[in-house]
Order: structure tokens, then C-alpha cells, then sequence
């Protein structure tokens, strides 16, 4: 639940953000007034450099969607949801289940040609270029035409998705997606002017600069495949060490004969098992892949006094976990052990030295038969 209430903050405070502001609309200055219906085509532009920057296709897509019913005014029609509305909330959906395939692309290319077809189908219909009689009946009891109903249902059907998909990953992707859709219905539900209409737009287009830059940075800082936080996040946590603290090192038990045993593959695994098992122990200490088969973990504050006491409970949650590693021909599982060393900081002590004697102590529990914690001299 943190997480999934993390994953909202931000954009969800830039969208009150954007509705106080469509509120109070009326008290800008005039000029501010007169620049507000440029904002969105501003934003959108940054949107766009960020997505080519940080070569994220489905962004550049998402900045369409989010803009085209602001590219709807010529076309007269009545029908409620507009089919604009109809083409983004799909189109956003879509986007989920999709796989990030770069800018400059043909994939890109393709999707972006499969959006403006059915854009294209949606004007003609609109407009009468195309005609389907059924679907302009009205549907008995709910007072709405069959076409309305159906686009309805189509919003309803990728919103339930969108936030299914959500409530499981709640990453930065699937929270900007929903925040869009709930935009769109907003501003397809309510009569906005202009300007507020304009506003609002502007933060929803907010919340997918906010989600690149945030992803960027979560990139630069995370480590992809134990999902834990790199070693240049380390660096930067010990730029504001508290006086008392206490850094661990750990590494994994005769990994380099494993990965030559069992391939690399199952390297991998080994590594992606020790870092669930390290997250869990998020809350004792901040924890981060140093390297390699090393981690880290930085105990602060009150935590320092049970670091050896959680220490030991990793390494025995380690050492109960089994990675299988079965043949076509022989069923095997193995287990995955872990040495540790730990340091207390010393008044005047660099971090950096600290390190130094946790991986002395680290090579110390390795010397004496490994899968143990050994706690480094003052």
C-alpha cells in the first residue's frame, strides 16, 4: 500500500494543482491569460524532447493522446463521450500492454499509424463520411444511442484495466496513464472554458514530463536487476551520514564458481533472490548493490544497535532460500549462502574507511569457512 500511495502523490498534486488553478482562473493577469491556451502545446513540446532524450516511444505516444481532443474544435458533433475522448482512453490503455520499444522506429511508426486509423474512422462517423444505421439506435430503457453506449463501454472497460494494472505494479508508467484517464473523463464530463480547459491540460500533460524525469532518475539510481538502489546511490547517502553509524558488506558465497557451473542465467537468479530477500530489511536498513555479488547495507540512527542482530537474520533467510537448477535429465535445487562484514564508524572516520574495514571483515568471515558475519576491530 505505501507504495501504491507513493506512486500517486505527485501526480495527483499536480492535477488538484491544475483544477485550483482552473478555479481561480479568473484572477490572472491579463497577459497570463492571453499565453495559458499556448501552455499545453509548451508542455507537450518538453514532453517530446524528454521522450526523444531518454528515447521512450510510448511517451510520445501517450503526448498525442492526452493533446487530441484539444485538436478536435472542427468537428460539430453533439455525441457524448466524443469519439476524441473514446480514441485517447484506448489509446492509453493500449499503451500499458505494450513493450517500451524506443523512439525512432517502426514500431512506433506502426502504432502511431494504427492510432490515427482508428482517429480517422472515429471523424468520419462523426462527421457522416461513413454510415452505420445501427448504431445510431437508441438503446431502450438507458435513453442513449448504441454508439454512445458502446464508447462508454469502452472507456469503462480500459479504466477498470488501467487501474487492475495499477493496483499491481503501481510504477510511475501505469499512475500516469490513470491520472490521464481520470483527466479526460473530467474534462469530458464538466463544461470548462477555454482557458480552464487549458490549465487542467497542462497538468496532465505535467504529470508525464514529472514521470520521465522521475523514471530518469529512478534509472540513473536502481539497480535493474535486483531492483535495489545502485551503488551511486550509496555515495550519495553517505554524503549525510549521522555521527553513529554502521555499514555492512555482503557477498555471495562461491558465486563465480556457481556462474561457471551453472551459467549465467543462474548467476543472475542468485542475485535477484539475495536482493528480495535484502528489500524485505528496507525498513532495518537502507540497502544497495554495491558491485558484482556485493551489497551494502547502511544501518543509521536506532538501527545501529540491532545491525548485528538483523545481519544474522538475512543471512539465515539467505541461506533458506533454494534456486532450482534442474536438467532435462536430474532434478537438483541448491541452496545460496552469504558472508558478511560489518564496521561501526569511529569519531573523525570517513564512510569510506568504514567500507575498508566491513570488507576486511567481509574477506575475514570467508577465510574462516564463509556463510557467517564477522564484525570488524574499532
Amino acid at each position: 500500500m505505501p507504495q501504491r500511495t507513493g506512486s500517486l502523490l505527485v501526480p495527483l498534486f499536480i492535477l488538484l494543482a491544475g483544477l485550483f488553478a482552473s478555479a481561480y482562473i479568473q484572477i490572472l493577469p491579463e497577459l497570463a491569460l492571453e499565453l495559458l491556451p499556448w501552455l499545453p502545446y509548451v508542455l507537450a513540446s518538453v514532453m517530446v524532447f524528454l521522450a526523444w532524450h531518454f528515447n521512450r516511444g510510448k511517451v510520445l505516444l501517450a503526448g498525442g493522446l492526452i493533446l487530441l481532443p484539444a485538436f478536435y474544435p472542427y468537428i460539430a458533433t453533439e455525441s457524448f463521450p466524443s469519439s476524441s475522448t473514446t480514441v485517447a482512453a484506448i489509446g492509453l490503455g493500449l499503451l500499458l500492454v505494450l513493450r517500451e520499444r524506443g523512439f525512432f522506429n517502426r514500431f512506433v511508426f506502426n502504432r502511431i499509424l494504427f492510432l490515427a486509423m482508428l482517429l480517422a474512422w472515429s471523424v468520419a462517423y462523426e462527421k457522416g463520411t461513413i454510415n452505420f444505421d445501427f448504431l445510431a439506435i437508441n438503446v431502450p430503457l438507458l435513453d442513449v444511442t448504441l454508439s454512445s453506449l458502446l464508447c462508454w463501454a469502452a472507456i469503462a472497460i480500459t479504466s477498470l484495466l488501467s487501474l487492475s494494472y495499477w493496483w499491481r505494479k503501481a510504477d510511475g508508467f501505469s499512475t500516469a496513464v490513470l491520472v490521464s484517464l481520470a483527466t479526460l473523463l473530467l474534462i469530458e464530463c464538466q463544461n470548462f472554458s477555454a482557458n480552464q480547459d487549458a490549465a487542467i491540460r497542462s497538468a496532465q500533460i505535467l504529470v508525464w514530463v514529472w514521470f520521465v524525469i522521475a523514471e530518469s532518475h529512478r534509472m540513473a539510481y536502481r539497480d535493474e536487476l535486483t531492483q535495489l538502489p545502485s551503488r551511486r546511490a550509496l555515495n550519495e547517502a553517505m554524503l549525510a551520514l549521522p555521527r553513529h553509524y554502521a555499514i555492512a558488506m555482503l557477498d555471495v558465497d562461491h558465486f563465480k564458481k556457481f556462474n561457471d557451473s551453472y551459467g549465467h542465467d543462474k548467476g543472475d537468479d542468485v542475485l535477484r533472490i539475495v536482493g528480495r530477500v535484502m528489500l524485505r530489511y528496507g525498513g532495518s536498513a537502507s540497502v544497495f548493490r554495491y558491485g558484482g555479488e556485493e551489497f551494502t547495507l547502511l544501518f543509521k540512527g536506532r538501527n545501529v544497535e540491532q545491525a548485528e542482530e538483523t545481519l544474522e537474520q538475512v543471512r539465515e533467510e539467505i541461506q533458506a532460500q533454494r534456486l532450482d537448477v534442474s536438467t532435462d535429465t536430474k532434478t537438483k535445487e541448491i541452496s545460496v549462502t552469504a558472508s558478511l562484514g560489518l564496521a561501526y564508524s569511529t569519531t573523525g572516520e570517513a564512510p569510506g574507511d568504514v567500507i575498508k574495514r566491513a570488507d576486511k571483515a567481509l574477506y575475514q568471515a570467508k577465510r574462516k569457512g564463509r556463510n557467517r558475519l564477522m564484525v570488524a576491530a574499532d
